[in-house]
């Protein structure tokens, strides 16, 4: 007998509510998805850009039957709507895997402004006694109903947890209000709340929570399950820790949300009672639908935060005042005394590892612990032992190793590969490259980088324990755990490294990479025509159609590729969004007009047309100097060339018009150079400058490059303190695309003075490059071995080269595939993207450039 239908599937909703429209009077309302949502439009509502919407927050179990109860309400009213497509979106959107703000938000309502008020209290009403989870980015209409609603974007695709909702609101007076849901209220100064007389949200902020019984005195974590504070228990005047766990928010199918797992928590707690390393279980209690555990303080941070700003642990003994070794057997003692108590870990990772000031360390967070037997799901990708079930304690030890590697690195495992052998293989090559060894020079990845066959007595004494933890062999992972306890491992380091791994040709990694971006492009074009409400970012240079594009084409002489780009520029001129873009280069059209010219002048595709824009800002990647660089590379193309210069020209007009910004300390850190950089700083208007003939703008150029030259010492020693954040060794805000400019310019200014400086930043970059995580051209190592790249070229010094080539096997250590087919993860590790800047195509650029002694880069003016 067929299974009867799943009515949560995006096809069944979709029935669903057409046979209520159907009946419903007034105009037709057609329904379109763009797989994560149905859209429901009612062609008499009036283009808003933004203003008041509501949101409708279900369980996951619950959204068939949400809709039959309000799109009846809807269709009486001149509206438009979307709805999770599918009780699958909804659960993922209640998991808090899309932040915070995304969850809850079924079913979001774009009302006229005129019937807000009526219609929120309309749904309100026909809601009470609903349960759902908290949209924590707005105001609840009623305490008894899942309605919310906030001020935000009007376009139905943005701004709540994806599309174009950073671009803002401009209010009346022009002033520009982010639009971006976040994980608080917030309203824009020029709007007044229609439902402050009724809204049950608005409540006298307080710091006492427990009947009063603590004073919150700090926040730890946001999380979408709840947040977690430091406190003070009022009558005893003790430091605790404060958990809650939100209602209905990362609900199983068995129906288990956060409040489960926290009371899961508790019943570890009192199972651990007494256990050295084991927070006290202090108290618990409800706070409306919310449950909250209290617990003793451990200490001041986690073993993350930790490395995050004093750096990755030495792992000589007793270097600089924190003992890695001392926290290995730390940490391992607190696992014994765990596992003495019938209770396996499952989710040991550098967050839940406490230290206190006099060094020790302690275990937190026991919501997914396995105890008797009972376990509910839930861990940290890549931390915990692959396929574990919580049964065996030895899987706590790869956890162990996993977070020992985060001390030594502040690298996070690799996560990409699905064979779980690869992954820790590439996580031990990548210790093996921030541990004090040469990076090796070959360019490709390890097979079996530090296999189990490895010979440990010539390994760094380090290597070896966390090579014996991450074994997939439990008696393996048992032996090196017995050797940390007995102080076996804590010997001096070898006099001979290890032999390297066996590594494939860098041109049978380069064809690969093509063929994964010539895939990636059929992928989008096969996704049909588009349409007006995808996000603009979908076609654009940075992470769109565009760059993808653009890396596409420097490989036209292979047919796969010059078809993918023929096809990609179809879609791209055809793409109803195109008309929404603005005219920055890498977020907007200017960037989409330059791959569609350069696939009209290599391919023969229609060029594009263009539409006259008007800066914002100054920036490289939405201002001034990016449309300009675009408009001089399109004029390099030949068509249409007096226009684009003379528009480059008033750019850069525009430019040297200003008042030219001085040098000056970056306020926070972890912005890095960003006033200096190349995406949104003074490196990014050099570029344009230095190619434009004239000499205001020459004299400008001057004088930003100047500028850099002073500040570059400052911002290397910045960068190689030891807590400095990794966005120093960017290309968007940091060393790599500072090191760019001074490349380019020391090459027109025939000025060894710079090229030495760019040499200098390369040389800080190296220095950081084992100890960054993302492999991508913004913020990761594919940016910096273009810098390299440069630097061969422009010097002709074999080292820059070598350096390249060694920047390119460091990469690859973090990829997942077998030798010669990588697997690239792109902003999220564990997976692959078709975003240039953040994704495959931009790494690929790297490697192309690498393989051919140079070329150009996307969106990037030539040296010369």
């Amino acid at each position: 007998m067929a299974a009867p239908p799943d009515p949560g599937s995006a096809e069944a909703l979709r029935r669903r509510v057409a046979d209520l429209a159907a009946v419903a009077p007034g105009p037709r309302r057609p329904l379109h998805t763009d797989g994560q949502w149905w859209y429901l439009q009612d062609p008499r509502m009036p283009s808003r850009a933004h203003g008041w919407k509501l949101h409708l927050s279900a369980r996951q179990g619950q959204l068939p039957q949400l809709l039959d109860v309000v799109v009846p309400i809807l269709l009486r009213h001149t509206c438009d709507a979307k709805f999770a497509a599918g009780a699958a979106v909804l659960r993922e959107l209640n998991s808090g895997l899309r932040g915070p703000a995304a969850v809850g938000k079924a079913v979001t309502v774009y009302p006229q402004e005129a019937e807000v008020v009526r219609l929120g209290l309309e749904l309100a009403e026909a809601l009470a006694g609903w349960a759902g989870p908290q949209v924590v980015s707005d105001r609840r209409i009623r305490s008894d109903a899942p309605v919310f609603y906030r001020y935000g974007l009007f376009r139905m695709a943005d701004g709540d947890g994806g599309g174009d909702a950073d671009y803002g609101m401009a209010g009346p007076d022009g002033s520009v209000f982010p639009g971006l849901a976040e994980a608080r209220y917030r309203q824009p100064p020029w709007a007044r709340d229609p439902f402050t007389p009724v809204s049950t949200a608005v409540r006298p902020s307080t710091t006492r929570v427990g009947e009063g019984r603590y004073r919150i005195t700090a926040g730890i974590t946001r999380s979408p399950n709840g947040h977690v504070y430091r406190a003070v228990e009022v009558v005893t005047g003790r430091e605790v820790v404060v958990k809650q766990a939100r209602a209905y928010v990362a609900e199983d199918g068995a129906g288990t949300d956060a409040r489960g797992r926290l009371r899961h928590e508790r019943r570890v707690l009192a199972a651990l009672a007494g256990v050295p390393g084991v927070p006290p279980l202090v108290d618990y209690f409800r706070h409306g639908p919310d449950e909250y555990l209290v617990s003793g303080a451990c200490g001041p941070r986690d073993l993350r935060r930790d490395v995050l700003a004093a750096g990755p642990y030495d792992p000589r003994a007793g270097a600089g005042g924190r003992d890695w070794w001392a926290l290995a057997r730390g940490l391992l003692r607190v696992l014994d005394a765990v596992h003495a108590r019938g209770v396996v870990v499952c989710d040991l990772k550098p967050a839940n590892v406490v230290l206190d000031t006099g060094g020790g360390c302690s275990l937190v967070d026991f919501g997914v612990n396995a105890l008797d037997g009972d376990r509910p799901p839930g861990a940290t990708a890549g931390y915990g032992l692959p396929g574990a079930t919580g049964t065996d304690p030895a899987e706590d030890y790869y956890a162990l190793g996993t977070t020992l590697h985060h001390a030594l690195t502040g690298l996070d495992p690799v996560v990409i590969d699905p064979d779980p052998a690869t992954n820790r293989d590439r996580t031990l090559a990548c210790l093996r490259a921030a541990l004090p060894a040469p990076i090796p020079s070959e360019t490709v990845p390890p097979e079996t980088a530090h296999s189990e066959t490895a010979h440990p007595e010539t390994a760094h004494p380090a290597l070896v324990l966390v090579t014996g933890l991450l074994s997939l062999d439990p008696a393996r992972r048992s032996a090196a755990a017995s050797s940390l306890r007995g102080g076996g491992a804590a010997v001096r380091p070898p006099a001979r490294p290890p032999a390297g791994p066996r590594r494939a040709p860098l041109d049978e990694v380069l064809d690969h990479t093509v063929g994964t971006c010539v895939r990636m492009a059929h992928d989008l074009v096969a996704g049909g025509p588009g349409r007006a409400g995808e996000p603009r970012t979908l076609l654009s240079l940075y992470d769109g159609a565009a760059g993808l594009g653009l890396e596409l084409l420097q490989h036209a002489d292979r047919p796969d590729a010059r078809a993918a780009a023929t096809a990609l520029a179809g879609w791209t001129a055809a793409h109803p969004a195109l008309d929404r873009l603005d005219g920055s280069l890498y977020q907007g059209r200017t960037g989409v007009e330059l791959f569609l010219a350069q696939a009209a002048a290599a391919l023969g595709t229609p060029a594009p047309h263009h539409r006259h824009h008007e800066p914002v800002g100054t920036d490289q990647i939405a201002g001034a100097a990016g449309l300009g660089t675009g408009h001089l590379l399109l004029a390099a193309l030949g068509r249409d060339a007096d226009r684009h210069l003379s528009a480059a020209a008033a750019c850069a007009a525009g430019l040297t018009s200003r008042p030219l910004e001085e040098p000056g300390e970056v306020p926070n850190p972890g912005t890095a150079a960003l006033a200096e950089g190349f995406a949104h700083g003074r490196a990014g208007i050099a570029h344009f400058l230095l190619a434009m003939p004239d000499e205001a703008s020459g004299r400008a150029a001057r004088r930003f490059v100047d500028g850099l030259a002073v500040d570059l010492p400052r911002i290397i020693a910045a960068a190689l303190r030891p807590g400095a954040t990794r966005r120093y060794l960017s290309w968007c805000r940091g060393l790599a695309g500072l090191g760019t400019v001074l490349v380019q310019a020391g090459h027109r200014y025939g000025d060894d003075a710079l090229l030495a400086l760019a040499a200098d930043a390369a040389d800080a970059c190296r220095t950081l490059a084992p100890r960054t995580a993302l492999v991508v051209r913004c913020c990761g190592l594919a940016g910096v071995g273009d810098l390299l790249v440069d630097l061969a070229m422009a010097t002709g010094d074999p080292r820059h080269r070598q350096a390249a080539e060694d920047l390119a096997a460091l990469l690859l250590t973090r990829t997942g595939g077998p030798p010669g087919r990588p697997v690239f993860p792109g902003g999220d590790p564990t997976a692959e993207s078709r975003a240039w800047a953040v994704g495959t195509p931009g790494v690929l650029t790297f490697l192309r450039r690498l393989s051919r002694h140079g070329g150009p880069v996307p969106g990037l003016l030539p040296l010369g």
